[in-house]
């Protein structure tokens, strides 16, 4: 069986580096796959993304989100289209027990003070270009996509890891993003702050992790 190894280690050098991620139309426009590729479903059971946030005090939390649906297409060996949809709803806390407040903050994380999933019920990462990096033992593709969280699109960049085999598809990824480019901070945007939720979303570090585990069939 054929298989071609891509690596995808993903934290993003825009984080790393003080860029800023690109708007939407910065980053251009939406991979679509072609008729003649061949198109991978996401097995929504067997794949996962996982998060992780910190306070200032190092007090670090952490859990998992749904991937609800997704595809990546290959033209070729060639990965040329892909996206995948979190279910927010489905966001877990897992460093807590309920009686030392997992519920609590759940509930806080979905609520209008943070990702506010009443109104934005779903995330998606959506690929706007695939490069190949040559001479790179680390990485062979730079992927870079358009991230949407409460109705805020940036475009993000990382090097990036797929192992492809002619039925399936194994992605595994590792990246951050400054949550306060989605507007992802206590009170809900950066308008309908207080000064009193102004300096408890300065308590929270900026950067959110998430670690991406994709397996898709054909």
């Amino acid at each position: 069986m054929k298989k071609i190894i891509y690596l995808l280690a993903l934290p993003l050098f825009f984080a790393a580096c003080g860029q800023a991620p690109k708007t939407a139309e910065e980053a251009g426009e939406v991979k679509q796959a072609t008729k003649e590729a061949a198109v991978f479903t996401v097995d929504t059971e067997a794949s996962i993304l996982k998060w992780e946030g910190a306070k200032i005090t190092e007090t670090i939390h952490y859990g998992t989100v749904n991937i609800s649906e997704g595809s990546l297409a290959f033209a070729g060996n060639q990965l040329e289209a892909g996206s995948f949809t979190v279910d927010m709803n489905s966001l877990v806390n897992l460093d807590l027990t309920e009686e030392k407040g997992k519920l609590k903050l759940e509930g806080h994380l979905k609520s209008g003070d943070f990702f506010q999933i009443e109104n934005y019920p779903t995330a998606k990462f959506e690929i706007t270009g695939a490069e190949t990096i040559v001479g790179d033992e680390s990485a062979t593709h730079r992927i870079s996509g358009n991230l949407t969280i409460k109705d805020v699109t940036n475009g993000i960049s990382f090097p990036a890891t797929v192992i492809v085999s002619e039925s399936s598809v194994e992605a595994n990824a590792k990246f951050e993003i400054n949550r306060n480019e989605w507007g992802v901070l206590w009170g809900g945007t950066k308008t309908e702050q207080s000064v009193k939720d102004f300096l408890q979303n300065n308590l929270i570090k900026d950067m959110i992790t998430f670690e991406v585990n994709l397996k898709a069939n054909k």
